[in-house]
Formats: structure tokens, C-alpha cells, sequence
């Protein structure tokens, strides 16, 4: 595959929300299977598209690429030592010592930059009525990928979500999702204009990779659908540590705007491990003489 075809797939997977490596030789010295530029597609499963040069190399290399989507770690530089046979190539560590000053029979040393792409994080909402429309403002504010799913054309209008990057009419009570798939990066937010379609969109949801899992309601409508769900499933949905019911942080929130705000506080602490503090610096003590008096 040529690079301009290897780009294009790249390209192609990202649109399509898939998540790969795109693995480069940087650096080489002396004998190597590939120059640097040589470009590789790794996907989570494994499979590649193209090579760096085939081997050992290009096996520990596919190897250090899935686990990198696996834990969900930043793209990254690596170094290998290749043996003069060609049979094994060794990682380095970051900042480790060269092939001369390891003192090892070695063909060559590669560099490969390993350029991880995970699908951004999605909001799927599910209810587009008053606190819906105002949670896809806030988060399309906030620079956060939503998509709105409702059952009622009346509400499910793009009109109403500008911001939106895709809204969806279909019946929910028939297919609880909308038919949209939630990965391991998606956060989902449950709206909807009855309890009835919450609980069957909160069952199917927790069955879905996905990051977060809200409800919204009192903590009783909340107990009973939780309850009911067990029941059903012989599961409690409290043991899910996605779980966020009742959804939101504690802002004394009472208007569809605060609710909106609470919500979408608590997504974005999760979303980027932050932590509930203030930042205000902390009061000045006063030191001066009538201070000491």
C-alpha cells in the first residue's frame, strides 16, 4: 500500500470512529528493514495495513500498538535494537543506552513513533426536551461531539440543536439505543419524556462499553427503576461504577439551565480526572504590626 493509500484508510477508520496506530520510522541506524518514513496501520484487533519492514520489529511493534489503545496510553516514541541475524528486536527503554553502550551484536537500531488515534468522546443524549435541549447547548459550548436521540419529530429537529452534530428521530420503545453504537469513550445521558423509555434506555445502555452512564429524576424514580432493572436482570445497576443516578453534581440546580450546567459538570470532571476544588487562592494573612499586636 502506498502512503497517500495508508493516509486515506487512516483517514477513513477516523471518520468512521475506529480506533489504530499509525506507526512511523523516524530514525534508523546502520542496517534496517525499512528507511525512515515506512508507515504502518495497526487496529485494536491487531491487523495492519502496510509494513515497517516485517520481522521481529514489525511483530513487537503491532504488539506495543495494541496495548497502547488497550490502556488508553498518549502516542509515543519507541526504540528497538535488531540482532545482526535479523531474529529479535529489542524495545529500549525511553532514554536508554545505545547499541554501542550495551555492547550488543546488533544489525541496527530503529526508531518508530507510534501515533495512537482513539475516537473523540461522544455525548449521546437520549431526550431532547427542555433540560435536553439546554445540556446539548452547554456541551456543543463546551466543545463536546453530541448527538441527540428522541422519539417525537416535534422535538427531534436540528433546528433545535444547532450545536449538535447529529440528531436522531426513531422509536425508542422498539430499539432503546436508536441504533447508535456507545464505545469505551462515549459518555451517555438519559432525557427521556417518560420512565418507562429511561429504564429501557438505562438497561440497554449499561449493557454498551460505554465511559459514563447518567439518569435523570428523583431519588425515587431513580430506586424504582434501578429496582425494577434488577429484578428483570438479576443484576443491581448500582454495582456499575458508570452509573450516575441521580445524574448531575450538587449545585442547588433547579432551572433546565442549572440542571444542564450540573450535568454536564460532572461529565467533564470525569472526562478530563478532574477533582471537585476550587481554584481561588487561598486567603492572605495579614502579617503586619497591627496583626502581631
Amino acid at each position: 500500500m502506498t502512503d497517500a493509500g495508508l493516509l486515506q484508510e487512516a483517514a477513513r477508520r477516523a471518520a468512521a470512529r475506529e480506533a489504530f496506530v499509525l506507526c512511523t520510522v523516524t530514525a534508523t541506524a546502520r542496517s534496517a528493514p525499512r528507511d525512515a518514513g515506512a508507515k504502518m496501520l495497526v487496529a485494536s484487533d491487531g491487523k495492519i495495513q502496510g509494513t515497517i519492514g516485517g520481522g521481529p520489529l514489525e511483530a513487537v511493534v503491532i504488539v506495543e500498538a495494541v496495548r497502547l489503545l488497550k490502556i488508553g496510553s498518549v502516542s509515543c516514541e519507541r526504540r528497538f535494537l535488531l540482532t545482526t541475524a535479523g531474529d529479535a528486536a529489542e524495545p529500549l527503554p525511553p532514554g536508554g543506552a545505545s547499541t554501542d553502550e550495551l555492547g550488543m551484536k546488533c544489525g541496527g537500531e530503529v526508531s518508530v513513533f507510534l501515533d495512537a488515534f482513539r475516537p473523540p468522546a461522544r455525548l449521546l443524549l437520549y431526550g431532547g426536551g427542555h433540560v435536553g435541549e439546554r445540556v446539548a447547548a452547554v456541551a456543543s459550548a463546551a466543545g463536546v461531539h453530541t448527538v441527540v436521540i428522541d422519539d417525537r419529530p416535534d422535538f427531534a429537529v436540528a433546528d433545535r440543536f444547532p450545536g449538535a452534530a447529529q440528531v436522531i428521530c426513531t422509536d425508542l420503545a422498539q430499539d432503546p439505543l436508536g441504533g447508535v453504537f456507545a464505545g469505551r469513550e462515549d459518555f451517555i445521558v438519559i432525557l427521556t419524556r417518560c420512565h418507562a423509555l429511561d429504564e429501557g434506555v438505562l438497561e440497554a445502555a449499561l449493557g454498551t462499553g460505554a465511559r459514563y452512564v447518567g439518569l435523570i429524576g428523583s431519588r425515587r424514580k431513580v430506586a424504582v427503576i434501578l429496582r425494577s432493572i434488577e429484578r428483570r436482570s438479576g443484576r443491581d445497576p448500582r454495582q456499575d461504577p458508570r452509573l450516575h443516578a441521580p445524574i448531575g453534581l450538587r449545585l442547588g440546580d433547579k432551572t433546565p439551565g442549572e440542571i444542564a450546567i450540573s450535568i454536564l459538570a460532572e461529565l467533564l470532571l470525569i472526562k478530563s480526572g478532574g477533582a471537585l476544588e476550587h481554584n481561588k487562592l487561598p486567603l492572605k494573612l495579614d502579617t503586619g504590626p497591627q496583626a502581631k499586636a
